[in-house]
C-alpha cells in the first residue's frame, strides 16, 4: 500500500488544486498517509520518519524564507538532502526488491529492480519545490510547443540508442519481460520523476535563473546533461557519453518548454524503448 500511496502523491502534485478546507496541498496529505503506512509496513523506521520530517522542514523553508541569503543556503541543503535520498545514503529506508539479478537479455549483465521509497520521496519533494508547493491552474493553459518537443524527443531516442549500439553497449532484441508492468510504474514514478525533477527541475532551472542576464541560458542544459552523464559512471565511460546525449535531449526539451512533464515523458519513453527493443540493461 505504501508505494501505491507514494505514487498517488507524485501524481497529485501535477493536479491544480484550490484549497477549500485546508491550505495544505493534496499531495502533502497523501504524503502524510504514505509515511504513516510506510512506518506501519516497515518500509521506513524511526530514523526514516525523522529524515522525512527534516526534509519537510527544508522544503517548507526553501519556499517561504524571506531573507535571500538564508533561503539560498537552505535551498542548497535541500538539494544535497534530495541527492542523498536518491542515492540511498540516508538510513531508515527499506526499499522493496521486485527483480533481483535476473538475466533479461542474452549476454547482458544481471538486472535488479527496486521500488525505492527514498528516491521516490526525493522526486515528490523536488516536484513540490519546482511548482512552488503546488502546480498552478494556469500552468496547463498553454500546451507549449508539442510538435517541437516531439521532434526533440525522437532525435534524442535515435541519437542516444544509436550511440549505444555503435559503442557496443546494446543490440537490437525484441522482448517482453515478465516484470514489464512493474517496470513501467516504478521507472516512471520513482526513477524518471526523481531524476528529471533533480537534474532539470532543480539543477538546470536554478542555473538558468543564475545565468539570466550574464551568460547564454543554453549553457544550463549542457551542464545538467554533463552532470547527468557523470551520474552514470558506474556503467563505464561509454555509458557516460550515452547518458550525456540522452540528458542533453531531456534538458533541451525543458529549456524550450519550461515544462518538467515533457522531459519526464521523454526520459521514460527512451527507457521503455530500451527495455522492449534492445539489450537490457547492457551487454556484459
Amino acid at each position: 500500500m505504501t508505494f501505491y500511496l507514494l505514487g498517488l502523491s507524485i501524481l497529485l502534485v501535477f493536479i491544480p488544486y484550490k484549497p477549500l478546507i485546508t491550505k495544505m496541498p493534496l499531495w502533502c496529505l497523501a504524503c502524510l498517509a504514505t509515511v504513516i503506512s510506510g512506518f506501519l509496513e516497515k518500509v521506513l523506521d524511526i530514523q526514516g520518519v525523522i529524515a522525512v520530517l527534516a526534509y519537510s522542514g527544508l522544503l517548507f523553508s526553501s519556499l517561504t524564507l524571506q531573507r535571500v541569503w538564508l533561503r539560498k543556503a537552505v535551498v542548497c541543503l535541500f538539494g544535497a538532502f534530495s541527492l542523498a535520498l536518491a542515492l540511498h545514503l540516508l538510513p531508515g529506508f527499506y526499499n522493496d526488491a521486485v527483480v533481483i539479478k535476473q538475466t533479461v537479455s542474452v549476454g547482458a549483465i544481471p538486472f535488479s529492480l527496486y521500488a525505492n521509497f527514498d528516491k521516490g520521496l526525493a522526486g515528490l519533494f523536488l516536484l513540490g519545490y519546482f511548482f512552488g508547493g503546488q502546480v498552478k491552474v494556469d500552468y496547463y493553459h498553454n500546451l507549449q510547443m508539442p510538435k517541437e518537443s516531439l521532434v526533440i524527443a525522437i532525435a534524442t531516442f535515435f541519437l542516444a540508442l544509436g550511440l549505444a549500439v555503435l559503442l557496443g553497449l546494446i543490440q537490437v532484441e525484441l522482448k517482453l519481460p515478465s516484470f514489464w508492468l512493474s517496470f513501467l510504474a516504478i521507472n516512471l514514478l520513482f526513477t524518471c520523476v526523481a531524476e528529471e525533477a533533480f537534474f532539470r527541475g532543480f539543477l538546470q532551472k536554478g542555473l538558468s535563473a543564475w545565468l539570466e542576464g550574464k551568460l547564454p541560458l543554453l549553457i544550463a542544459p549542457f551542464f545538467s546533461a554533463a552532470i547527468f552523464g557523470l551520474a552514470h559512471i558506474a556503467g563505464g565511460v561509454e555509458y557516460v557519453f550515452v547518458a550525456g546525449v540522452a540528458g542533453l535531449g531531456y534538458g533541451y526539451i525543458f529549456h524550450r518548454t519550461k515544462r518538467i512533464e515533457w522531459s519526464i515523458l521523454c526520459h521514460f519513453t527512451l527507457n521503455v524503448l530500451h527495455l522492449f527493443l534492445f539489450t537490457y540493461p547492457m551487454l556484459a
